[in-house]
């Protein structure tokens, strides 16, 4: 799965739990500063990412999430580490 498709699932998670319009460009969007979600929110959104695309992250990782965009890079990360498929450099 691309970095795009997880993008685009993410999008829809916020979409249909959070009220946030579809005409909005959220990609680069800060989630407490842009889209209005506060602690509790972003909680709940990493809970659905992790049950939507079958993932573990990090315990306390919702206090160094900020962005969208990160959350859709640690997603990608994280199934690439989970298919063994991860490249080293």
């Amino acid at each position: 799965m691309s970095h795009s498709d997880i993008y685009s699932k993410i999008r829809w998670i916020l979409m249909a739990n959070f009220s946030l319009k579809e005409t909005t460009n959220h990609y680069r969007a800060k989630l407490s500063e842009d889209l209005g979600l506060d602690a509790w929110d972003i909680n709940q959104l990493i809970f659905l990412v992790e049950k939507q695309f079958n993932i573990q992250f990090e315990a306390g990782i919702e206090k160094n999430v900020v962005s969208l965009n990160q959350i859709a890079s640690l997603t990608y990360k994280a199934m690439q580490m989970q298919t063994g498929s991860m490249k080293v450099a």
